[in-house]
């Protein structure tokens, strides 16, 4: 219903309620009105009745008073009439007709309060009003009625019951009341009409202003409000036009210069401006927070686990993968995956540059574009997959695999890949510096001819690592290796040939070893393994591998084949000693041993090995 019709409405009820009032208040006064007409009538017949009946007395002709109070009764709109005696007065002078005896309560109980009844009986049909009057006995009427009768001041001789015919009366109040309530509908017809016309104007404008603020809530900002028929309307609307002009015009520019900053969102959920505004400049101030957290982290891994972050509490993504793409070895490694038993559809850990479709393309995949568009996807538990890669230099990369099941879930997701995208592009020069700053650490903390660990970085193990593996029960074996009669090699053949054969010792340990072991060139030809929770037995086994495996390569320099021989010593932690740096010379006494014995073999370190002054230490 428009604001016309409520108005209108409004103000009819509110005239229409009022004279309702107003009828049945003149109601009411007509026939209250008609009621005092009749009462009045009957206290001037009863006057009359009064005064007749003392004259009747006073002249001696009582026997004529039946003839004239029937006289009275052929009156129009006088129904009945009659006159009762008082006992006292039935007795003082007896009663000569019937007509004097009380006929029913009404007269004996006038007769004994002498206060006056009325008595109103009104039907469909009829109307009637019945009064019963008293007389009573008074000193000042003319002739004094005390002279007569005998009684006392005040005392009721008789009354009179009088029944007239109100019927007329009641009709002619009728006939008013609906001359009233005509012209008072006719009244109320002209206001509707004239309340009707005046106002429409001014509620078409309104409901206009309102319809087309509603739209512009709603994010239309390309309605523009109609020119309306008054001045006040025309200003009105051309102010209103002016706002959402401007207001458009502002919108369209933040949304247009800020979604091209934050990444243009797959859809827009709302299509309002002023609601995207808002999400982008949220989303604008989240990323700056986000940058300026993850510019002061310590390492790469602290930058993940402030992405991780984002992707879980501020985007809401549920269960999805990271992967970082080693683009020189050309192989991959998961940096985070969900704490359940959920998999990834993709398992491709090697040749990610040929076989990970997203990252050969550099474009997203998504399991809802094409049927198996990716063929080394296989999603068991979730349905749908979406592969996002980024690209952070010539060295590395990331995937971010995003599983879902249903709708909803992937609709979710496609609006956000913009702002992920951004997110890694604010993560992509910090993380790159810290890779490089990796990458450089990693070449300082290793030797440049084996690619194996330095002295450097075995003095950060010991300093570092080790406390904190201690707390977790971790144990260590210590080997300590050298090449048989290396200085023989260069002396023969050349530095260029004994570098060759430490890069295949040191290729020989790196195949053989665990990827939990470390390996350190500690100096020269020597070499140390640091196992993790090593046995008697699995050390031991180490050992004569790396002795046996080494010995089986030939080597050929200057048209001469030849192979060559290590030397072994070992020592365990803390099993031998307290001290790490005292293990390692424990293994290094082993390995002298083995070369005093004939060389090119595994000696486990045992106490008689220790000299006189390292046997005091022990």
């Amino acid at each position: 219903m428009n604001s016309n019709k409520k108005i209108t409405l409004i103000i009819f009820s509110m005239v229409t309620l009022l004279t309702l009032i107003i009828v049945a208040l003149v109601a009411i006064g007509s026939r209250e009105s008609g009621y005092e007409s009749a009462k009045k009538r009957a206290y001037l017949t009863a006057d009359i009745v009064k005064n007749a009946l003392t004259s009747h007395m006073v002249n001696g002709n009582m026997n004529q008073r039946d003839v004239f109070l029937d006289s009275l009764e052929r009156l129009r709109e006088l129904n009945e009439l009659w006159v009762v005696r008082s006992p006292k007065i039935s007795e003082q002078f007896g009663t000569k007709t019937n007509n004097e005896i009380p006929r029913d309560e009404i007269d004996e109980e006038v007769l004994k309060g002498g206060k006056e009844k009325v008595v109103i009986n009104e039907s469909i049909e009829r109307a009637t009003l019945r009064i019963t009057i008293p007389y009573t006995a008074s000193s000042l009427d003319k002739p004094n009625c005390l002279s007569c009768h005998n009684a006392k001041e005040g005392e009721v001789l008789g009354a009179i019951s009088i029944k007239f015919d109100i019927e007329a009366d009641r009709m002619s109040s009728i006939k008013i009341l609906l001359n009233i309530i005509a012209t008072v509908v006719i009244f109320l017809i002209f206001i509707l009409i004239f309340i009707s016309r005046k106002i429409k104007p001014y509620t078409t404008s309104f409901d206009y202003i309102t319809d087309v603020l509603k739209q512009v809530h709603e994010g239309n900002y390309s309605i523009r409000a109609k020119k309306g028929s008054l001045k006040e309307d025309k200003e009105a609307f051309m102010w209103l036009n002016e706002i959402i002009e401007k207001l458009e015009t502002v919108l369209t520019g933040i949304e247009k210069n800020l979604t091209s900053f934050v990444h243009n969102r797959a859809s827009n959920v709302n299509n309002d401006k002023l609601l995207t505004a808002k999400e982008i400049i949220e989303d604008i101030s989240e990323i700056y927070n986000y940058k300026k957290t993850i510019e002061t982290d310590l390492s790469k891994d602290d930058i993940y686990y402030r992405l991780i972050q984002v992707l879980k509490d501020k985007l809401k993504i549920e269960t999805f993968f990271i992967f970082e793409n080693d683009l020189i070895k050309d192989e991959r490694t998961v940096i985070y995956a969900p704490n359940n038993s959920i998999l990834p559809s993709c398992n491709i850990r090697k040749e990610i540059k040929e076989l990970c479709r997203a990252e050969r393309t550099k474009n997203i995949v998504a399991s809802e574009a094409f049927p198996e568009v990716c063929r080394f996807a296989t999603c068991d538990n979730q349905s749908d997959y979406t592969c996002i890669p980024f690209t952070i230099n010539d060295q590395k990369s990331i995937t971010i695999h995003i599983l879902c099941n249903g709708k909803a879930c992937v609709d979710n997701n496609k609006y956000q890949i913009g702002i992920i995208k951004k997110y890694l592009e604010e993560t992509k020069p910090i993380l790159e510096s810290k890779i490089l700053m990796d990458v450089l650490k990693e070449r300082n903390l290793k030797d440049g001819l084996t690619g194996l660990y330095n002295r450097k970085y075995l003095d950060e193990f010991v300093d570092k690592t080790i406390p904190k593996e201690l707390i977790q029960n971790v144990t260590y074996a210590v080997m300590f290796l050298d090449v048989d009669y290396f200085k023989m090699v260069n002396d023969t053949y050349g530095h260029d040939a004994g570098d060759a054969i430490l890069q295949k010792l040191a290729q020989t340990m790196k195949k053989n070893v665990s990827d939990s072991d470390v390996i350190v060139r500690f100096g020269g030809e020597e070499f140390l393994i640091i196992m993790r929770n090593p046995t008697e037995e699995s050390a031991k086994e180490l050992a004569l591998k790396m002795n046996q495996e080494f010995e089986k390569i030939i080597f050929k320099f200057n048209n001469e084949t030849f192979s060559k021989t290590v030397s072994i010593g070992y020592a365990f932690y803390p099993k031998d000693t307290d001290q790490f740096w005292k293990c390692i010379k424990y293994a290094d006494l082993s390995l002298y041993e083995a070369k005093e014995t004939g060389r090119n073999k595994v000696i486990r370190f045992r106490k008689d090995i220790l000299k006189n002054g390292d046997k005091a230490d022990y």
